[in-house]
């Protein structure tokens, strides 16, 4: 009985034993192995040197953008009714700032930077090759990255082997943002633009066609119908009075002509009234449209133009050769351990 309580701590002791030389044992393990982890780990540093030299350095440029508020110069500058957002000096908000990002992003201004700078010579990407625009597209986007802040700014980030291309190319861009911007509203501000002036054209042909009806009637002793009609009923009740025949006569003539003519005479100069206070709105939105379709106005703020880097971004050598031997080291570790787990299996294959 003593005996059987004696060996489960017996047990307990050997197994705690074993725990606490655990750590022990690893460290001779991986002691015993040390020439394998040092000379993997010493190529690993050896092939970071090499990396770090043998990568092409990269310089890095900025600019930073703010969009503006409004687009529209017409609204910002000849509307009476003015809004929140017709302030041509104002930042624009966020949502601003996500559309000049979108801008940014267009194909037309990667096109144009691509054209201007050769980036499939700067890529070293092959003009002959069937997938050079996916390749160039890629190879864009790892070189050129546009970032929206937390400040609802724009930062424009170039990455290039020369420096002073880098700060031309971030600027190309910026300065790219108003002339895409531009391109791509002058079509509609032109199709606006000729749809008013039609418009215009067409109703002032209008009312020099009834002007011209109104001066027939006129020429016909239709003047001004109420007025007439008033004085006419005023000086015939006189006439009636004195028993002037004559006059009598002669106003039932005039009547008659206001009669004949008079209801075309109110419905010209109504129409004519209401066409011509139209001509004159028309007229300013024709302004308008042409201040729109002839508008220069910047759509962006810059807040500083990219400078030639005089310092390399990438790569940072320390970080590239650490990086290795780490690895390295990992590496190491993980071909021992898949050493070990093999000769387990041949061991237990063998007895």
């Amino acid at each position: 009985m003593q005996e059987t309580l004696t060996k489960p701590r017996q047990a307990r002791r050997t197994s705690s034993a074993t725990a606490g030389e655990a750590p022990f044992d690893l460290v001779l393990f991986l002691w015993a192995r040390r020439k394998l982890i040092f000379g993997i780990t010493f190529l690993g540093l050896v092939a970071g040197v090499v990396a770090a030299y043998v990568i092409t350095p990269l310089y890095r440029s900025e600019v930073i953008l703010f969009p503006a508020i409004t687009n529209s110069v017409s609204k910002a500058l000849l509307t009476e009714q003015s809004t929140g957002r017709d302030d041509i000096l104002a930042l624009g908000d966020e949502e601003d700032s996500e559309q000049l990002l979108q801008m940014l992003h267009s194909d037309m201004i990667r096109d144009r930077v691509a054209n201007r700078f050769d980036l499939l010579a700067v890529y070293r990407i092959k003009p002959e090759s069937k997938h050079r625009n996916t390749e160039l597209r890629e190879a864009y986007k790892e070189h050129i990255k546009f970032e929206h802040t937390k400040f609802s700014s724009v930062r424009v980030e170039v990455n290039d082997p020369e420096p002073q291309r880098a700060a031309d190319i971030a600027n190309f861009i910026s300065d790219q943002v108003d002339s895409v911007w531009k391109d791509m509203a002058r079509e509609r501000a032109e199709k606006g633009l000729n749809i008013v002036r039609t418009k215009v054209e067409q109703l002032e042909k209008d009312i020099v066609a009834w002007q011209d009806s109104m001066r027939v009637l006129r020429d016909l002793g239709v003047h001004d119908y109420h007025t007439q009609t008033e004085r006419y009923n005023e000086y015939m009740g006189a006439a009636i009075v004195k028993g002037d025949q004559r006059a009598v006569k002669e106003f039932e003539e005039r009547f008659k002509v206001l009669a004949q003519h008079g209801g075309a005479y109110v419905t010209l100069q109504d129409r004519l009234f209401n066409e011509t206070k139209r001509l004159s709105i028309m007229r300013m939105k024709l302004e308008q449209a042409q201040a729109d379709f002839e508008s220069d106005l910047p759509h962006k703020f810059v807040v500083n133009k990219a400078q030639p880097a005089d310092k390399k971004s990438y790569p940072i050598r320390w970080l590239v050769v650490a990086m290795s031997g780490i690895s390295a080291f990992l590496l190491a570790l993980l071909l021992i351990v898949v050493q070990e787990n093999v000769n387990k299996v041949r061991t237990s294959h063998v007895s």
